[in-house]
């Protein structure tokens, strides 16, 4: 029997895709023209629109940026996610956690360069914590889960979990921020590999 699709829920669906398409057009703007240079006017060009129809979509600019760097964000998160559950031992997940990290920023180029852009325009207390909790909060939470697996599998030494999920974490934004002012300079796939290599030798049992 063929399902129908109720007016609102179609409304929904063509709501949310104009939205991701807003969004993705204004990561590449910001990754091409930087984010002072980045308006309305630009990203409506970009896609052949109105500045009105973004407005309707996005509460001003901050409410654009704040959407575009959460759906970076999860869209990597939920990339990662696939690839570490795939893995049954938990040294594995950590390999897998740091190795595909790498695979998508390498993938997706222009949403860390408009990223680490966007990351020196917040100037204020309050928007550097909203980021902090927005970019780190769940990598570390995904990190000590990891954790909490190899050592109930005995894989695992001890080891402070918040201070080492902030050191994994900081090694591979590290060598990202390397990444995209001298792409050059660094390979992704080799800093993946040492990275994880290293990391999980730290933390297996010997």
């Amino acid at each position: 029997m063929p399902t129908t699709t109720k007016p609102e829920e179609r409304k929904t669906f063509i709501e949310e895709a104009r939205r991701k398409q807003i969004i993705d057009a204004a990561l590449q703007t910001i990754a091409e023209q930087g984010y002072t240079q980045t308006s309305f006017a630009e990203i409506a060009k970009g896609l052949g629109i109105t500045k009105g129809l973004i407005a309707y979509h996005f509460n001003g600019k901050h409410d654009l940026i704040t959407s575009a760097i959460h759906t970076i964000l999860n869209r990597q998160g939920a990339y990662i996610k696939d690839h570490v559950e795939a893995q049954e031992k938990a040294g594995d997940k950590l390999r897998a956690y740091i190795e595909t990290s790498f695979e998508y920023i390498e993938q997706n180029r222009p949403h860390f360069v408009a990223l680490v852009d966007l990351w020196g325009s917040f100037t204020s207390p309050e928007e550097k914590q909203a980021f902090s909790e927005t970019a780190y909060d769940p990598c570390r939470a995904h990190l000590k889960k990891i954790f909490r697996i190899g050592h109930q599998q005995r894989e695992f030494t001890k080891f402070d979990e918040q201070s080492m999920a902030s050191v994994i974490q900081g090694a591979i934004d590290g060598v990202m921020l390397q990444w995209v002012f001298d792409p050059k300079a660094v390979d992704l796939g080799e800093a993946a590999k040492e990275l994880s290599e290293m990391f999980v030798k730290r933390v297996k049992k010997p």
